[in-house]
């Protein structure tokens, strides 16, 4: 399978690994072979874009409460606790504000091309949308 090297932003990349996931579950061999493939390249060249957006646990435990406090629409309690807790809370802002530059960084990654002629028959135009830049 020939690979083909292509510039995509970080964000674009995000998108059709997405893309490639709403479609793995298709039937046809050679599309499926692909698709899965390529899906590894994705995940691949995006593993440390994932990481780098992985929220600390105390962040994580901060939104389950702040969850649980939306569940009973306690919005006096949900700024209290944002308040106590400002520091994590400003540096979980900071991580998204440089992931968001990140994702606008651009990448060149070698894919696999998805032939018309391969597609399944009963492939969606959302699906299709989804990986449209990987057809020829």
């Amino acid at each position: 399978m020939q690979q083909e090297k292509t510039t995509y932003t970080n964000k674009e990349l995000v998108a059709l690994l997405q893309g490639l996931h709403a479609v793995q579950n298709l039937a046809g061999l050679k599309f499926a072979l692909r698709v899965s493939k390529n899906i590894k390249i994705l995940r691949d060249e995006l593993e440390d874009i994932e990481k780098a957006a992985t929220p600390s646990s105390e962040f994580v435990e901060l939104s389950r409460k702040v969850g649980e406090l939306e569940q009973k629409k306690d919005m006096d309690a949900i700024a209290k606790l944002e308040k106590d807790n400002k520091k994590l809370v400003d540096a979980r802002k900071k991580q998204l504000a440089e992931l968001e530059e990140v994702m606008k960084d651009e990448t060149e990654v070698n894919l696999i091309a998805i032939y018309e002629n391969m597609l399944p028959k009963d492939i969606t135009a959302a699906q299709l949308t989804g990986i449209q830049t990987l057809i020829k």
